[in-house]
């Protein structure tokens, strides 16, 4: 647990870090689902995003797997992300997605058995603005990562909204 706040806490620090600088900045939340042939969970989706451009932004996402065969995964992500608009209104965006960040595993039913690993991610997304501080979004991706004999990968797809600020 005291890994998991550690880890919070600098994906915050680095958010406050870049939000100095002028650009839209967004948080936003969502549902997930990991896909695997033997593990499927729903997640909730939680994100925090900073326009560094135009169309070039910076987004910190977190991922809650609520507990199943006991256990809890969480998925603290850094993401980049490039904006494609899609026509002339510039309401609609396509965008590729890649990042790194931290699978924990808590297993048993007291959670104290953590195991974590390092994971990277790609995907796409497309988001439609609703209005200038609404906003829906839709993404596909794939996280791979690997520690001793312990393996991830899985498709991950994440539908959810967010408020610009």
């Amino acid at each position: 647990m005291k890994k998991l706040m550690m880890i919070a806490a600098m994906m915050l620090m680095c958010v406050g870090a870049s939000a100095q600088e002028k650009g839209m900045k967004c948080i936003g939340a969502g549902i997930a689902y990991g896909i695997k042939s033997h593990f499927n969970k729903f997640a909730l989706d939680a994100k925090a995003q900073y326009n560094v451009t135009k169309y070039f932004r910076g987004e910190v996402d977190f991922k809650w797997y609520p507990k199943q065969d006991d256990v809890t995964v969480v998925n603290p992500n850094l993401n980049l992300q490039y904006l494609f608009p899609i026509g002339d209104s510039e309401k609609f965006f396509v965008y590729p997605t890649a990042g790194v960040g931290i699978l924990i595993c808590s297993y048993g039913i007291s959670g104290v058995d953590n195991e974590s690993m390092v994971c990277f991610q790609g995907g796409a997304g497309a988001e439609y603005h609703f209005n200038d501080k609404i906003k829906f979004f839709a993404e596909a991706g794939y996280q791979y990562g690997k520690k001793d004999h312990a393996k991830v990968n899985w498709p991950v797809l994440a539908i959810g909204a967010a408020y610009y600020f």
